[in-house]
């Protein structure tokens, strides 16, 4: 009996061990409750309960939000072990997912360790490789499926691409841009000259170039001058530190383009000119008159302006033009002034021309 009674105590204690430890196991998930325990252990001056931590943000088994409460109380304690733990989750990538990596750049961001820029390219490494073989499966299997009506989502996401690419430059410029390093130098030098590259980058990398002082830039803007697919797009800049680069080949290639743009400037102007002289509209006088009072401008297309302002007889366009006749310099248009004059035929204009002819000329005698 005895024997029997031993054996009832011995079955019910082992039960009741078993039920506690299935109790413990089922009570075992990992919990927001969970980790800020660990972190008051850790606290408390028990350094496993870090491991413990560590665990839980890295296991994608844990609910999202308790791993990530993890990873923030490993990034709280500021303890060298839990931040290299985030370094290398960030480095692999495999155990974080999109909000935990972004929790953990973060974290990088507030600190001034060397490890930071290494841990944190070897994550867009890493990412980069991820993205491309996801891209490359997806691919895969739309390939033999694509039709006529995905050809604008292909499009779009082709834009979206180039556009990706040249965010990317635009960042990896200011980056370059802030190292003292002289092997930065030719990266931006082929940025800057590479004609598939968004002018608004390359215009930034020679700005960068510049301060580098290096004399590379003062060769690379005038190859650029003296092209005339970028011409127009570096001239500014080229004019703003042609003081400070002092640079023989600049200055000539400079002085060159600024000669091109006023010989097509004149161009321009003379096909107008030229139109102009075919039109009676009368809001077209204000644009002739601008052109024939310009002391800038080539006299043969000031008198082409004067000769076509004749033909609309008005009294206040007379009166402009004599008023041109003020500087000496401009008595080569005398006769096509008079002669507009004389078609009006007002008396007050003409007494207006011979006086202001007399004067000018007396001024001048006296100089």
């Amino acid at each position: 009996m005895k024997q029997l009674l031993k054996q009832g105590v011995l079955i019910l204690s082992t039960g009741i061990f078993l039920f506690l430890l299935i109790g413990c196991g089922s009570s075992g998930a990992v919990t927001q409750d969970t980790v800020k325990k660990s972190y008051n252990d850790y606290r408390d001056g028990k350094k496993k309960a870090l491991n413990n931590l560590i665990s839980y943000y890295r296991d994608p088994t844990v609910p999202a939000e308790v791993r990530q409460l993890a990873l923030e109380k490993v990034i709280e304690s500021n303890d060298p072990i839990g931040l290299q733990a985030v370094r290398n989750s960030l480095k692999d990538g495999k155990d974080l997912d999109y909000d935990l990596f972004k929790t953990g750049l973060q974290a990088l961001s507030k600190t001034k360790d060397p490890e930071n820029t290494s841990t944190i390219l070897q994550a867009m490494s890493a990412s980069r490789a991820n993205y491309v073989a996801l891209r490359d499966e997806m691919f895969a299997v739309i390939e033999d499926q694509v039709d006529a009506r995905s050809v604008a989502v292909i499009l779009k996401l082709y834009a979206d691409a180039q556009e990706d690419y040249a965010s990317f430059l635009e960042n990896l410029t200011l980056t370059l841009g802030k190292m003292d390093d002289a092997r930065i130098v030719p990266v931006l030098m082929s940025i800057a000259s590479n004609p598939k590259i968004d002018m608004g980058i390359r215009n930034m990398a020679i700005e960068i170039l510049a301060t580098k002082n290096d004399p590379a830039v003062a060769r690379l803007l005038a190859e650029m001058l003296n092209n005339p697919a970028t011409q127009d797009q570096v001239k500014t800049y080229a004019i703003s530190i042609v003081d400070e680069m002092k640079d023989a080949r600049l200055i000539a290639s400079l002085i060159d383009a600024l000669h091109d743009e006023q010989d097509t400037y004149y161009t321009m102007v003379d096909a107008i000119t030229g139109a102009l002289g075919n039109f009676d509209d009368p809001e077209l006088k204000i644009a002739m008159l601008k052109i024939a009072g310009d002391d800038q401008m080539p006299s043969r297309f000031r008198k082409r302006a004067i000769v076509s302002l004749s033909k609309f007889k008005d009294p206040e366009i007379a009166d402009q033009l004599i008023e041109v006749l003020n500087n000496p310099d401009n008595f080569i248009f005398y006769t096509d002034i008079r002669d507009l004059v004389k078609n009006i035929e007002r008396e007050d204009l003409t007494k207006k021309l011979q006086h202001v002819a007399r004067s000018t000329q007396a001024s001048w005698e006296r100089e």
